[in-house]
């Protein structure tokens, strides 16, 4: 589930209830390549519980749904490439 905690021009707050430090330091990670992001970063909410808060705040230049949408899109992007790599490697050793 994905809770919107708090949401404006400069600031998106949200919470991944079944996520963890997984997708939340590759989020943060891809977030802060991101030139107008000024802060990402995230906390898990509970150690046995799980889930996760991301906070992105941005520059004012770019909105923080579109920085997050983007950042989505590079890791959909890097692990199809990452995949097509393995699959390539896989095929030849088996030749």
């Amino acid at each position: 589930m994905i809770k919107i905690i708090k949401y404006n021009e400069n600031w998106l707050e949200l919470e991944l209830t079944e996520d963890d430090h997984t997708i939340g330091n590759l989020l943060r990670g891809i977030l802060m390549m991101d030139e107008h992001v000024k802060q990402a970063g995230y906390r898990v909410i509970h150690p046995i519980t799980g889930g996760i808060r991301i906070v992105i705040h941005m520059d004012g230049k770019e909105s923080p749904k579109d920085a997050l949408i983007n950042a989505l899109l590079k890791i959909e992007k890097d692990a199809q490439e990452l995949r097509e790599k393995i699959s390539h490697i896989l095929k030849e050793r088996r030749t």
